[in-house]
Formats: structure tokens, sequence, C-alpha cells
């Protein structure tokens, strides 16, 4: 056995309760329940990542800068409520369970906050509209924290199975491409595909509260589905105070495991929240695309994603996750790279632009696909890993510590494309204007194809480097798990 399990010295109260219950398989229906939780997130993420960058800056004629520094902002306070949600979550005692009342009770605030962040008052210019548009961001960013830190640390509790908690991610990223498929066609295909298509400003309003229709759907689904499942869920410890919040960051980061997989997860977000940013600056000026070429390679994405997840699931049976996560990774950066530096290179023409951009998407959809399932699976594992080392079940707070480093890095991403966009003298309040129309700086149209493709994928190169230091796998999985049925099974003295 490996030194980390020799560590063990005494057993842990009462957190492993209902083992037997985890050790069962899940039915396909609470499989289906659960997944339809990223409805909530996932729904919004066109909105949150794509669109609205855009839409402030282009159609609102908010500055790239404000527009970078409200979206940061929000991201980065979210990110610090994400270990105090994460923490609450983890010790909450309901009959309800400790993750159910907290997923229910945010719906509300999200759906309302995005649909009134996409319904801008027009007579709102300068300070006004920056205040209003961080004002909404917060309860967006702050209702999907109570949502989304409990329901994926509700997803790491439901089986202790090593190769199940894969299919339970799996089952999350099916229903992120549903999200992702239903977010662009209603926004592309539906009401944005008019004559002014993406410079429309009264189509971003309805588009933003039909998501919002469909958190709500999300949300509910999850929560009711699962509820009957609140038995499988670790007991939260006696006696808890929030004052102890420090002490238990302080000892998550204490996990060497914990470590890795949040740096190589802060590195790979800051470069998808960099691109995602531009992109419809990109699609829109550099590529010079149509709502309908749009909405194409953006289903494609989803596309790609939903094949990733049979991909994922078929290389567990042959290789360790940090390595489908590192592969997935590298086929973001490369989708990233390759087709920018084609078209600036020369090496494609202009027939060939479009079926240059539809192979990189689907590559970059198997690609998210697998660096999800192998992130989210080996963080629950390295959850397993904190109850052996620490003798205490942390879920909320290591899935906070992933929701923390994606929305902190994001928000980074977000704020240096908006400063991008002002460096290379990008225009804002284009909105009266066609594309063809438009005027620009000599070259600020060919740097932002530069900034939004390569430019980001070498940010993304070094999240696969950080990842390489990760080295715990099945066989060390299993080790942990065996001295954790063991212990659990001691009864403790009265």
């Amino acid at each position: 056995m490996s030194n980390l399990a020799e560590e063990i010295i005494t057993p842990v109260d009462g957190g492993g309760a209902n083992h037997i219950a985890r050790g069962q398989r899940l039915k396909l229906s609470t499989l289906s329940f659960y997944g339809a939780g990223m409805l909530v997130q996932d729904t919004l993420g066109l909105g949150l990542g794509t669109l609205l960058l855009f839409y402030l800056t282009v159609v609102c004629g908010l500055s790239g800068s404000a527009a970078g520094i409200a979206l940061a902002l929000a991201l980065v306070v979210d990110s610090f409520i994400d270990p105090l949600v994460g923490s609450i979550s983890d010790n909450s005692r309901s009959r309800h369970g400790r993750r159910h009342p907290f997923m229910l009770a945010a719906a509300i605030p999200i759906a309302v906050g995005f649909g009134l962040l996409f319904s801008i008052p027009a007579a709102l210019t300068g300070i006004g509209l920056f205040v209003y548009v961080l004002t909404m961001l917060m309860i967006v960013r702050v209702g999907l924290s109570f949502f989304q830190v409990p329901y994926i640390a509700l997803g790491a509790e439901l089986s202790d199975d090593y190769s199940e908690r894969s299919t339970i991610v799996a089952s999350r990223v099916l229903f992120t491409v549903v999200a992702g498929v239903s977010a662009a066609v209603l926004a592309y295909g539906v009401f944005l595909k008019g004559h002014d298509g993406q410079l429309n400003r009264a189509a971003y309003a309805p588009y933003a509260w039909t998501c919002g229709i469909l958190v709500l759907a999300g949300a509910a689904l999850a929560t009711f589905g699962t509820m009957s499942s609140r038995h499988r869920l670790h007991a939260a410890p006696e006696g808890h105070a929030t004052s102890q919040l420090l002490s238990e960051v302080i000892e998550v980061f204490r996990n060497r495991s914990f470590s890795i997989l949040f740096s190589a997860c802060l590195v790979l977000f800051v470069g998808l929240g960099f691109a995602g940013s531009l992109a419809l600056h990109a699609n829109t000026y550099f590529w010079k695309l149509q709502p309908p070429q749009i909405l194409l390679i953006t289903l494609l994405v989803s596309m790609g994603y939903f094949a990733g997840v049979f991909i994922a699931i078929t290389l567990t049976r042959f290789l360790e996750k940090r390595w489908i996560a590192m592969i997935g990774i590298a086929m973001i950066g490369f989708g990233q790279l390759v087709p920018a530096g084609l078209k600036v290179t020369g090496l494609i023409g202009l027939s060939s632009e479009l079926t240059t951009l539809m192979f990189a998407s689907v590559f970059t959809g198997i690609g998210a696909s697998c660096a999800l399932i192998g992130f989210q699976s080996m963080m629950a594992d390295a959850a397993d890993e904190h109850e052996l080392l620490f003798k205490a079940r942390r879920e909320g707070l290591y899935f906070a510590g992933i929701s923390f480093s994606a929305k902190a890095s994001s928000g980074i991403g977000a704020l240096l494309a908006g400063l991008v966009l002002d460096v290379i003298h990008f225009p804002h309040d284009l909105a009266g204007q066609t594309v063809s129309h438009a005027h620009f700086a000599t070259g600020t149209v060919l740097k932002l194809g530069l900034f939004q493709g390569p430019g980001a994928a070498a940010i993304t190169a070094i999240s696969v480097l950080v990842l390489i230091l990760y080295r715990r796998g099945r066989r060390e999985h299993e080790e942990v798990r065996k001295v954790l049925v063991e212990r659990r099974s001691i009864k403790q003295p009265e």
C-alpha cells in the first residue's frame, strides 16, 4: 500500500454512514434528472461568455475596458463567494439534504438577473450603464454560485465508484450539449436571425428571458428529481462554525492533487474566457460570418461535445483520467490555433474558411468534453484522498475551488479581452452600421483574429504543462477507497 494510505491512524466520525448506498449503481432516471441541472449554467453560457461583451460594446456602446472590468469584477467577487458557499453546503443539516435547498432557492435570482442583464434601457450610458451591468452580473453570478457549487458537489457524493463517477460527469456533459444547442438555436436561429442579426438590440431581451425559463426548468428537474437520492450523501459534521472556513481552505490546498487540478483549471479558463469573450467579435468582423453560419459552427461545437462524451468514457477503459484531460486540452488549443493561423498565413482561401472553422469546432467540442470529464472526475477522486489525509469530507469546497478558478480566470480572460479591444482600437457602438460599412483602423481586424485564436491557444498550452504534474490514477484511488471503506466500517464509540 502507498505511503499515503499508511498515514491513516484513526477513523473519521460519521462521514461514511451512507457508503453502502453509494456503492449501488445509480438508476438511469436519477442520472438524467441530475444531468438536467446543467441547464442552469450552460443555457446561460453563450450569453455570458460570447454574446455579452459584444452586446455591451458593439450594441450598447460601453467601452471595451469598462465592459471588461465589469465582467471581471463580477466573476472575481463571485469566485470568492464559492468557497463560502461550498463550506456552508458541506456543513448544512436539513431533512431535504445538505445540497438541495440551495439549488432550488438560487434559481429565481439567476433567471431574473439574466433577463434584466440583456434588457438594458437605451437611455443608460456611461457610469449609469456600468453600474447597471455590474449589479445584474453580481445577481446572476452569486445565484450561480449558490446553485452550481452544491449541485456539482452532489454529483461527487452520489457514488464512490471510480468509473461511475465518470458516468455521472458524462450525464452533466450530455445536458451541457442540450443547453448549448438550445441557447444557440434561440440566439442565432430565432431571436438574432433577422436582417440586423446580432446588431439588433431589441432581440436580446426576449432571448434572455426565454433562457431564464430553461434555467427554472433545469433547477426544478435536478432538485426534485434527485431528492430521493439524498440518503446517499455524507452526513454533515456536528458543531461546525463558518469561522472555520479559512482553516478549511488552507486544509484543502494542503492536498497536492487539488492544488495541481486547481492551477491547471485556472490557466485553462483564462484562455477559454479570453477566446470566448472575443468570439462574436471575431466571427462577425474577422471571419465575416452571418447568424446562420455562426449557428452552424456553434452547433458543431455541441456535436463535438456530444461525441466527446462517448469518446471520453471509452478512453477511461484504457487511459488514466489525467491523460484524457490533457488530450482534451491539447485539442482545444489546436482548435483555437489552426483556423486563424491558416487564414493569416494565406494557407486557406475564402472558400475554405467556413469548412476549416467547422472542422475546428467539432475538434474543439470533443476536446472540451474530454477535458471536462477528466477534470471533474479527478476532482471527485481528490475529495476521497482528502478524507484519507484529513478525516473530513470537503466536496463542496473542492468543487468550489474548481468553480473559483474557472470564474476568476474567466474574469481575467474577459478583462484581457476588453482591454485588447481598446488596445487594437476596436470601435464600439456599431449597432447602427452594417458589418460591411463599419470602419476600422489599419490592422485592427487582423489583430483581433490573432488574439482570439493563436493568442488564446498559447495560454491553453500552459494548462497541459501544469496538469503533467498530476500523478494519481486508478491504482492509487483503489488503495484510497479500500482504506476508507475499512475505516467507515469501524463502529464508533458512543
